[in-house]
Order: structure tokens, then C-alpha cells, then sequence
């Protein structure tokens, strides 16, 4: 859900150059988005066929900013780089597997909220 809405503000901001990918710090390699994510980014008129895929040392390194949604998976990215940092600085995202879709669209306004403080942050340092 992250990647696609982060995808979706750099090209509104058209932010040529910048690309937002999700990857898991215990996620499994290929597992598909699930319905819910995919009706939430839907309405949202954003289409994501993503598949899950883990968090290596080379994405971890290569990133301008690895953005954790979990203190637990912030202290397993930092492990692998010194870039990483919590996307709500007041802590963990709840993941929202088995929850019913008003929590999933609930979760997406947070996050949107969330992803554009984030990149406007990061999109100037670079300019």
C-alpha cells in the first residue's frame, strides 16, 4: 500500500527521478497484495500488481531512505543500514491483515498523510 500511494505523490509532485519500492523485513518472496490493499489503492485510482519480496542489504543500501512502519523492523533495517528511520515518528503502523476494509481505507488515509510529510522532506533535500 506504502509503495503504490509513494509512487503516486512523485508523479503528482512530478519528482522525476524517484522511485518508491516496498520490501519486508520478514516478508516472503512473491506473495501477491491482498484484496483489501488492492480496493483501498483502488479507490484511490491507483493500480499496484505488486508481490511481496524482502529487504536485502543491497536495497537497504542502495535507498535514499529505508521508511519503517515497526520499531521491530527499524531495528532489524538498521542492521543492514544506517538510512533507516520509522515513517510515524510517534511509532509502530499496525499491520492490518484480517481486519475488515474500513481499516485498511483508514490505514490508507494515515498513511498518505504519513508518505507526503515524509517526501516532501526528502524530495527537497535533494533539489
Amino acid at each position: 500500500m506504502a509503495e503504490g500511494l509513494a509512487n503516486k505523490w512523485l508523479k503528482e509532485h512530478q519528482q522525476k527521478g524517484w522511485l518508491a519500492v516496498s520490501a519486508g523485513i520478514f516478508a516472503s518472496q512473491g506473495a501477491p497484495i491482498s484484496p483489501n490493499t488492492t480496493e483501498a489503492l483502488s479507490q484511490r485510482n491507483i493500480i499496484l500488481d505488486g508481490k511481496s519480496k524482502p529487504l536485502t542489504q543491497k536495497m537497504a543500501e542502495g535507498a535514499v531512505t529505508v521508511l519503517c512502519m515497526s520499531v521491530s523492523h527499524l531495528e532489524v533495517a538498521e542492521q543492514l543500514t544506517n538510512n533507516a528511520e520509522l515513517l510515524d515518528p510517534r511509532g509502530d503502523i499496525i499491520d492490518p491483515i484480517g481486519q475488515d476494509q474500513e481499516v485498511y481505507d483508514a490505514l490508507a488515509d494515515h498513511l498518505e498523510i504519513l508518505i507526503a510529510n515524509k517526501l516532501k522532506l526528502l524530495t527537497h533535500k535533494g533539489a
